[in-house]
């Protein structure tokens, strides 16, 4: 059989990205303070784009909401605003619908840059993109939070401590109301609080002056126990009172000069130097709050919805010149298609949030020791959108609850199984249940991962040995072995132990 070229005609079914179905998509999984960024700079292209309280400003004091868009738009007939976009074809569920497509998992659709928003711009540069921008204390601590803590309960509580920070750095926080608001024990609080103490810059999270400069000489290796008794005095060393308090340390002229030197190269405001811009970086997307009648109501943060409008005068006065109208006709059809965007998203973020506090009113109820196990299809089911678009959705937004401001990609979590046969246990619920075994453990009876699976059998927890392993760490957790030798050659002060 001879092999020679020919052709042929093939019907295939094959995925078309346009740039607006891009558009579409990346709105959805942006923060919205990216979408205002986005906003702005198509208020600048687009004439025929205002804000609604422009609007409002130049005819009436008439208050309107996202949810008329589509009223203001239906003043103008559908053949001048959209003649050859149809929507339901090529904007269906933001186009994550992977079902006959040839793609191999919903991933492929989340690799699509936010950048990819403006690089059609002329005004686009690509390096100047690129540049790195300054990290504020907030960035730098949710970076280290993510390093030391395993379980989303830990992430949770170590975030709501940030917001607690002076613009010292020192942390004003109390302790027991921080508990009470959580529904959980102070001693976890505590728990984490100590380890954000070890963060970078060395001193923050300290609760006062004296514990500022001990976490640094620690770190130092500097904290003698001279240092700790000058630590101790320090309104003594601050009033100039140095033979007091020489006679208090027992110290000599050379050792207290070396520790008060010591002490002046420190640094007693660890966030003075840094950008304290935490306000503005995280804003409610929803608000949740209990009904009197014990329902739980979700809505959208209306301040950070862009509102847009058309601006119909405008295009009423361009002339019949055909460039003139083709220009004006590509604006109708991108700032159309914009607003519809930003409807959908709306609705999304909207329908996603209200899943989550349905299937997680426990943890809204009793705290945060009732967090579920939760994932994406849970929610994709319930909401019957597609498993990308929950998870486009719930990146970068944050929920305001009763209980405080989370993330909600926080409330996702795997199950693990029950003696019962029931797999209604968070593996985040059991990570802590190890952690608290293992914090009230007697120095002279470190529990084994033999001992933990025995003791969380008790409980009704079915765990394999393996799998405590695998969770001490993932959590940073030395094993029983490793815990008696440590203990056996160091001991560090109390508070650092």
């Amino acid at each position: 059989m001879t092999v020679t070229p020919r052709l042929e005609i093939k019907q295939s079914q094959s995925l078309q990205m346009t740039q607006q179905l891009r558009q579409a998509i990346n709105l959805l999984q942006i923060s919205n303070l990216e979408l205002e960024t986005y906003i702005n700079k198509e208020l600048e292209q687009n004439p025929l784009l205002e804000r609604e309280n422009d609007h409002l400003e130049s005819i009436s004091s008439e208050e309107q909401t996202i949810d008329n868009y589509n009223q203001e738009t239906n003043h103008t007939s559908e053949e001048n605003i959209i003649p050859d976009i149809n929507y339901e074809d090529n904007f269906d569920d933001y186009g994550s619908d992977c079902e006959g497509y040839n793609i191999n998992t919903p991933s492929d659709w989340q690799n699509y840059a936010q950048t990819k928003i403006h690089q059609d711009s002329e005004d686009y540069d690509y390096f100047e993109q690129k540049l790195a921008q300054e990290k504020s204390l907030y960035n730098i601590l949710e970076e280290q939070i993510s390093l030391t803590f395993s379980s989303n309960k830990e992430k949770l509580i170590a975030k709501i401590l940030c917001e607690y920070l002076d613009g010292a750095g020192y942390f004003r926080g109390d302790i027991t109301a921080i508990a009470a608001k959580l529904n959980t024990n102070s001693s976890i609080i505590n728990n984490i609080l100590r380890q954000m103490k070890n963060f970078e810059p060395s001193g923050i999270f300290a609760e006062n002056l004296a514990e500022c400069l001990q976490i640094q000489l620690l770190e130092n290796n500097r904290l003698d126990p001279i240092a700790q008794t000058v630590l101790n005095n320090l309104e003594l060393l601050g009033s100039g009172k140095l033979k007091e308090l020489k006679k208090l340390a027992n110290a000599n002229d050379d050792d207290l000069t070396s520790v008060i030197s010591d002490i002046k190269s420190l640094n007693p405001k660890p966030a003075a130097n840094y950008n304290l811009e935490y306000n503005t970086s995280i804003i409610p997307d929803v608000f949740v709050r209990r009904h009197p009648s014990g329902e739980y109501l979700v809505e959208l943060n209306q301040l950070s919805l862009p509102r847009l409008l058309i601006n119909h005068e405008y295009s009423a006065k361009i002339t019949n010149d055909k460039t003139s109208q083709k220009y004006l006709r590509s604006q109708l059809h991108n700032a159309s298609f914009i607003i519809k965007s930003l409807h959908r998203r709306a609705e999304t973020i909207l329908k996603v949030s209200e899943e989550i506090v349905r299937a997680q009113r426990d943890f809204f109820e009793y705290g945060i020791e009732y967090l579920k196990p939760l994932q994406l299809k849970d929610i994709s089911e319930q909401a019957e959108i597609h498993e990308s678009t929950v998870s486009r959705a719930v990146n970068a937004k944050y929920m305001h609850t009763p209980r405080g401001t989370f993330e909600l990609k926080y409330f996702f979590s795997n199950a693990a199984g029950k003696l019962d046969g029931s797999e209604d246990t968070s593996t985040i619920s059991i990570k802590h249940k190890i952690k608290e075994l293992i914090n009230h453990e007697e120095p002279h009876n470190i529990l084994s991962d033999d001992k933990l699976v025995e003791v969380l059998a008790s409980q009704g927890i079915k765990i394999a040995r393996r799998t405590i392993t695998k969770y001490r760490e993932s959590m940073n957790i030395p094993t029983s072995a490793d815990e008696n030798v440590q203990n056996a050659k160091i001991k560090f002060p109390k508070q650092y132990a």
